[in-house]
């Protein structure tokens, strides 16, 4: 029984050996990945608390407008696109199907570029809420 004991001994260790040679544990990556937005998230936190109600209130409406802002240029060929297929007589089949194809992948580069918006704001939205949690908190 010792023996067994002794070997799994020896195998957690040489895994924990390993794990560190090759950057650490799953968490210990996770965290570095999260450390720089915590970072900006907090700075903004410090900025905000000096907002007033409304203030903090728009941050929300200002978030909307840069998100749309950063999507107008692929919402705008959407909506060209969109045009152009239902321009085509319901006869050209082939010309429809190959504009809303080109449609799909329009939309497909819109949710990248939602992605990328939301990324962008990220910190700046935590920030908002985190204020607004101390503020219900404290009133």
């Amino acid at each position: 029984m010792t023996v067994k004991i002794l070997y799994q001994s020896i195998f957690k260790n040489m895994l924990k050996f390993i794990s560190k040679l090759f950057g650490g544990s799953k968490s210990e990556k996770d965290v570095q990945l999260i450390m720089p937005i915590i970072q900006k998230t907090n700075q903004f936190f410090q900025q905000y608390q000096s907002l007033t109600n409304d203030e903090l209130r728009n941050k929300t409406v200002e978030f909307k407008a840069r998100i749309q802002e950063h999507l107008k240029d692929v919402d705008a060929a959407i909506a060209v696109e969109k045009a152009n297929a239902e321009a085509l007589p319901e006869s050209d089949i082939h010309g429809r199907d190959a504009l809303y194809k080109q449609i799909d992948k329009l939309k497909k580069d819109r949710d990248k570029k939602i992605e990328e918006a939301l990324a962008m704001i990220q910190p700046e939205a935590f920030a908002v809420i985190k204020e607004a949690a101390r503020r219900f908190k404290e009133n």
